[in-house]
């Protein structure tokens, strides 16, 4: 039981780290400039797909794959915050009929670039294993989890000790106040959508192997991404980071217990019980004025 039960937590820390990505990017991007960009998901397939492509078709090199798929989804990221996300800045509901729609629009584009069929990706890491006990797990396995660890503390860091990184979180805090202290608050906006869009795509080229690269894969990370963040605390970085994680262990060793048909609902349930006892989050502030 000790041994299945390590087998499921690991499993979890792998499918928690996916959700990690995508809530990360989510807070950095709200925390900015108050969106909620419901076409995160769509980036994270986006991820897989051009992770697929430059690996089969430019560069054969797994590393370089995902680097270049990050590189384009901040490209990206860049000219949706400039094109769609900025001209409607505080007008929440036309953010979000804006981020439906360029949901249908991007499926749609990978529909039309890739074709309707899953794809297949195969690399080295996900044929060698490691040894833990009498477990075996994969490197691709094991490499989701510390790359995901690696980037959550270099984003810790640099969030904390760069000039930037201050910029941003004076810019969350406050935008006017920014402003006044002459921080670039629209470089600081279109950096933070780039780096949001950044790390969903590293999400969909590293869960690309695992599984089937297809139009919808990124829909899961997305719902348990927001529910992360909604576990976590809105806002909060570090909420984003334990929300998402044990989002992950929980689904994965209720599946020990109960059938895995009922996996998503366990999930779901720990977080409603969470709120119901501390609505703001683990780490959410409680505004003034709240019950």
């Amino acid at each position: 039981m000790n041994e299945a039960l390590l087998e499921q937590v690991i499993n979890g820390l792998m499918m928690g780290s996916i959700y990690v990505l995508v809530a990360l990017g989510m807070v950095l991007i709200y925390g900015v400039m108050h969106v909620v960009n419901f076409a995160h998901g769509v980036l994270f397939t986006m991820g897989g797909y051009l992770g697929h492509f430059f690996y089969h078709r430019l560069v054969d090199s797994y590393v370089l794959a995902i680097l270049l798929s990050m590189l384009t989804l901040g490209l990206i990221g860049v000219l949706l915050e400039r094109g769609v996300f900025r001209p409607l800045a505080g007008n929440l509901r036309n953010q979000v009929i804006a981020s439906l729609g360029l949901i249908l629009f991007l499926e749609n584009g990978v529909v039309a670039l890739w074709g309707a069929n899953a794809l297949q990706w195969k690399v080295a890491t996900t044929e060698r294993f490691v040894e833990i006990g009498e477990l075996r797990f994969s490197q691709h396995h094991l490499g989701i989890i510390l790359i995901t660890l690696v980037l959550v503390a270099a984003l810790g860091l640099y969030l904390k000790y760069t000039r930037f990184g201050t910029a941003i979180r004076a810019t969350s805090q406050s935008q006017e106040a920014a402003i006044v202290v002459g921080i670039p608050v629209r470089r600081v906006q279109w950096t933070t959508f780039a780096i949001g869009s950044m790390l969903a795509g590293i999400g969909g080229a590293l869960v690309g192997p695992l599984f089937l690269v297809f139009p919808q894969m990124g829909d899961v990370p997305l719902i348990k991404g927001l529910a992360g963040i909604l576990l976590g605390g809105m806002g909060s970085v570090p909420g984003a980071v334990i929300g998402g994680l044990l989002l992950g262990v929980t689904e994965s060793v209720s599946t020990l217990y109960l059938p895995t048909d009922y996996r998503d609902s366990i999930a779901f349930m720990v977080m409603v019980l969470i709120l119901l006892v501390r609505p703001q989050g683990l780490f959410g502030q409680r505004m003034r004025g709240e019950d």
